[in-house]
């Protein structure tokens, strides 16, 4: 039978309380250390040489619904796309936060930008991300540019999103 510590007013003395401590630190101190190894992670690095070739052509809508059209991670994807605009917020921020976790360094400086499937503005996606150094190779992407996206499928909490490669532009106006 365990017997506690009483104090003057009844409550329990903070000296009994603090047997459980250690296990409690030790979790805590696990806990840690797991964060921090999965923190030590990096986004994907863009491929040395991108042959436009090895590239799957899929649907824009196909994009839309990737569990549904049975999209993977990993799979190297071309699409044409309407380009709208890079965004100045991290659409997946609320929704992933895993993601940060595991890649904190590399996860904040992608950019981030919103395609449509038309001209006329059906079929929204914001799911496209880039680095620094390529957003300032396409510089001159203009709203509703029609655009080749080669890329990457990557894991996304329950979904996915697609980690460019290289842009075309298909149409010169």
């Amino acid at each position: 039978m365990k017997r506690s510590r009483r104090t003057a007013r009844g409550g329990e003395d903070h000296l009994a309380r603090g047997r459980h401590r250690p296990i409690r630190n030790v979790l805590a101190g696990l806990l840690t250390a797991l964060l921090l190894a999965a923190s030590c992670g990096e986004v994907r690095p863009l491929p040395p040489r991108v042959d436009l070739e090895a590239y799957e052509p899929i649907n824009y809508q196909d994009l839309l619904r990737p569990a549904a059209t049975g999209l993977q991670p990993g799979r190297t994807i071309k699409v044409p796309a309407y380009f709208w605009e890079f965004l100045s917020y991290d659409p997946v921020m609320v929704r992933n936060y895993l993601n940060m976790l595991g890649h904190p360094l590399s996860w904040p400086k992608l950019q981030w930008f919103a395609t449509y499937g038309a001209a006329d503005m059906k079929g929204y996606f914001d799911l496209a991300a880039m680095d620094p150094t390529q957003k300032k190779a396409y510089p001159k992407l203009k709203r509703l540019d029609h655009i080749m996206i080669y890329g990457e499928l990557a894991p996304l909490g329950p979904g996915l999103y697609l980690r460019v490669h290289h842009i075309d532009k298909i149409g010169e106006d």
